[in-house]
């Protein structure tokens, strides 16, 4: 399953409906492998949405996520004034820690100091 998070920019009278995750799966089709949607109000009018999707690549999660979330903009009400300006996978931090630590040794990969503490 992939995490893809899409961005949009709301016009300034825009307010979050309660059922707008639920507006987004029901633009899904079968095919795309939408299993869950989180919606994410920011600063000013930005929106994210984050759609979870099981797909074989990653590149087939992001375009299933676009499609969906293009659907969305023209089909639901609330969001015909938006745009989308940004759609890519979520990092993940507990994966790529994971993957560090299943490194060959050989020194390419490594983790970063952690700014956060005493120890860096």
């Amino acid at each position: 399953m992939h995490l893809i998070h899409v961005r949009l920019h709301t016009p300034c009278d825009f307010r979050v409906p309660e059922d707008l995750a639920a507006q987004f799966i029901a633009q899904a089709t079968s095919v795309e492998g939408v299993e869950h949607v989180s919606v994410h109000p920011g600063a000013g009018q930005a929106l994210t949405v984050g759609l979870y999707v099981v797909a074989e690549s990653l590149v087939m999660a992001e375009q299933a996520a676009l499609a969906v979330s293009r659907r969305a903009v023209a089909r639901v009400p609330a969001l015909r004034r938006s745009r989308i300006t940004g759609c890519s996978v979520a990092i993940v931090g507990a994966y790529f820690d994971g993957l560090l630590e299943r490194s060959s040794g050989d020194g390419r990969t490594m983790r970063l100091p952690d700014e956060d503490t005493a120890e860096s």
